[in-house]
């Protein structure tokens, strides 16, 4: 293992258990201070410590050295009980900022080097980092959506989301990325130099990891070989089949020219919507409902029902969907 790692452990370890102590030390002390100052001086009349808030106030005007001097002690026993509490205090709370610095710097050493766990909620966690992820991240990164990164690599240059470093084939890695509470997670295949088959083997048993940490979890994931699909449907919601797309696209220009521009620009823009279907409309066939939506200048393209996307149809059938996909005119 790289020893600059063992070494950001072994800190690590150490800044946590002497936090933990430097803490009850410092508290152990203002408590102590309090009740001996106040016990020793309260009988005294010219003390200035008849309350144990007068009390606590000397105590952290002199733990921290600031000494304002308008509480003033001036027992013998007060005094001497006052010069041990200015030694231990004062070092049980210099010890207890070194603590916290070593904290945060193990913080922002945590977040640079992926150790940290996601903190995130309802997020999208997009395991390896490649082309295809950049360009998801060029596209999402204006939505205002929280991303959580899983690579094995550290991310150069993508400061604006959290990056985990591990593997997306490990549970605790993929838990550390926030899993459990992620709204959706996509599945890049990591590396080019691999066999088709090797790759969509390794993503879809992410998928199957993934779907045991969070059932309800939306997963989207990359296939390269067509022939994995029906494997990786049992475990994946939307299949991308790599190349698939784009040749369909490449078909598509000879018959009808200029569609890929149109298509590209159709998915770049922010045309398209989604949106329940109104229980008021449930009455009305698929004619009627694409009627009505097209007098409130909606183009309805397709219709979803159980996860399910289905082109639109007009037809005198009853409507039987849960949300309609339109373009506003």
């Amino acid at each position: 293992m790289n020893p600059f790692f063992l070494f950001f452990r072994k800190f690590r370890k150490y800044s946590r258990n002497h936090v933990m102590k430097a803490s009850l030390l410092t508290i152990s002390v203002i408590i102590y201070s309090v009740l001996s100052e106040f016990y020793i001086e309260n009988n005294i009349a010219s003390s200035g410590i008849h309350s144990l808030f007068t009390s606590l106030w000397w105590t952290m005007q002199t733990i921290t050295t600031v000494g304002y001097g308008d509480t003033p002690v001036y027992g013998l026993a007060g005094r001497t009980n006052g010069m041990i509490i200015m030694v231990i205090g004062i070092g049980s709370l210099g010890y207890l900022m070194a603590g916290l610095t070593s904290m945060l710097i193990d913080i922002r050493l945590s977040s640079k080097l992926g150790e940290r766990m996601a903190a995130e909620k309802k997020h999208i966690v997009l395991c390896n980092y490649n082309e295809s992820t950049k360009k998801v991240l060029e596209r999402i990164k204006y939505d205002g959506i929280d991303i959580v990164i899983l690579n094995e690599n550290e991310i150069k240059g993508d400061n604006e989301y959290t990056f985990v470093k591990g593997s997306f084939l490990r549970e605790n890695d993929l838990i550390r990325a926030g899993i459990k509470k992620a709204s959706s997670v996509i599945i890049f295949s990591r590396a080019e130099d691999k066999d088709q088959m090797g790759m969509d083997a390794e993503n879809i048993l992410s998928a199957m990891i993934i779907r045991k940490l969070n059932p309800e979890i939306r997963i989207i994931g990359e296939i390269l070989n067509p022939d994995s699909r029906e494997h990786a449907s049992s475990f994946m919601d939307d299949i991308i089949i790599k190349g698939d797309v784009s040749s369909m696209l490449i078909y598509s220009s000879i018959m009808i020219p200029g569609i890929p521009e149109f298509i590209n620009d159709l998915l770049t823009s922010d045309s398209i919507s989604e949106e329940n279907v109104d229980k008021g409309y449930m009455d009305r066939t698929y004619s009627e409902f694409i009627h009505i939506m097209e007098k409130e200048n909606k183009i309805v393209l397709a219709f979803r029902k159980n996860d399910k996307i289905y082109l639109r149809k007009n037809s005198d059938e009853k409507l039987d969907v849960e949300s309609y996909i339109f373009i506003k005119n």
